[in-house]
């Protein structure tokens, strides 16, 4: 019994504690960027590619502010439209003489095959993905490219800030995941991107297989052929932050999806040498992932050793997390957003259990609908 508690104890503890540790030792080590980036000597061809599933609230404003980025190249826009049965398509075709392309599927696709019809479409050497309800700062196309002076960097991932007024479970994860990303980014070694704002190679674009091609996959694939992964803060995109029941739900989504990104990319990585890939795909992914069954087990197996030190005390601090998580669901519109955490902490663990169980069902969620508040 003490055995099985430390293996679940051990196991949680390894995404949350130790690897964020064991990179704060190794990057200045194998430190091989900084935070400045020089300008490369030509400004490559960038397209920006947007999927959209009725977004005619929020269409127009996003290609605006592409159209209004303060950078040096050519700039092309493309809209992919999932089914809209708003006016969305009709917004878009109206900037079709400012260069803007409108590529609608007639069926529901979802958004990875989606973002592969666009790619197919694209004529930049880089390709930038975003969302349609995100709005950029205007040099962060400028931010999303500039890292690409470097010939070794494959992919760079942008800055994601909440836009509204108060905090989320997202909001409260995020700045523990920048913190983890800058250190993974002195290495070259940010373990996927954000869909909000990232930028790849345009000959680096390679989903695992012919239905695929999110933004989790294709960081990491930029990885295993080689190349860098980069985490430029400066490339800054706002976008508001959904509630926490859309937020469940798009969590859920991601993570029914991305289980099998990660064991194909695992796989990946095995045959093709990349066992430091291999390694973060495991724990700060697949264990993250587990970490709400982890720490259910933990506290049953310190219940089953309560008279014995240190369990019982372990036990109860447990037991203190859980009913904190739970006074935090009754008063989460009433308690300051720092003793939430443990009402955000399974909030996200149980999207992520939920979500699991759906891909081990074949049952993953691929398609999303425009809802208040942004559409994930």
């Amino acid at each position: 019994m003490p055995a099985l508690f430390w293996v679940s104890a051990g196991l949680f503890l390894s995404s949350w504690m130790m690897y964020p540790l064991l990179l704060a030792v190794l990057s200045p080590v194998f430190r091989k960027y900084g935070e400045a980036w020089p300008d490369p000597e030509e400004w490559p061809d960038v397209s920006v590619l947007i999927a959209a599933r009725n977004e005619q609230d929020v269409i127009a404003a996003r290609i605006e502010n592409l159209l209004d980025q303060d950078y040096a190249g050519r700039v092309q826009v493309l809209v992919g439209s999932d089914s809209s049965d708003d006016g969305t398509d009709g917004i878009v075709a109206g900037y079709s003489s400012r260069g803007v392309i409108l590529h609608r599927s007639g069926r529901r696709i979802g958004k990875p095959m989606m973002m592969r019809e666009l790619v197919e479409l694209a004529s930049g050497s880089v390709l930038v993905f975003t969302d349609a309800d995100t709005v950029f700062a205007v040099d962060t196309l400028t931010q999303l490219v500039r890292p690409y002076a470097r010939p070794e960097v494959g992919c760079v991932d942008g800055s994601r800030r909440n836009s509204l007024d108060g905090e989320t479970c997202e909001s409260v994860y995020w700045r523990y995941e920048k913190a983890v990303k800058s250190l993974c980014s002195r290495m070259g070694a940010v373990l996927g991107a954000t869909g909000a704002v990232f930028s790849i190679r345009r000959d680096l674009y390679r989903p695992v297989s012919p239905r695929r091609g999110d933004d989790f996959e294709l960081a990491v694939m930029a990885r295993i052929q080689g190349y860098d992964c980069v985490f430029n803060p400066r490339a800054v995109a706002m976008e508001p932050s959904p509630d926490d029941s859309r937020q469940y739900r798009r969590l859920v989504r991601i993570v029914s999806w991305m289980v099998v990104s990660c064991l194909l990319l695992m796989y990946r990585s095995l045959r093709n040498g990349r066992l430091a890939v291999f390694v973060q795909l495991l724990v700060h992914k697949l264990l993250r992932w587990f970490s709400g069954v982890f720490l259910i087990a933990a506290t049953v197996f310190s219940g089953l050793l309560y008279g014995s030190a240190p369990y019982g005390a372990v036990f109860l601090l447990l037991c203190i997390f859980h009913a904190a998580a739970a006074m935090g669901y009754l008063l989460r519109g009433r308690m300051p957003s720092k003793l939430l955490f443990p009402y955000y902490f399974w909030l996200m663990n149980g999207a992520a259990i939920d979500g699991i169980l759906r891909a081990l069902t074949r049952n993953p969620v691929e398609t999303w609908e425009r809802r208040k508040g942004g559409s994930h």
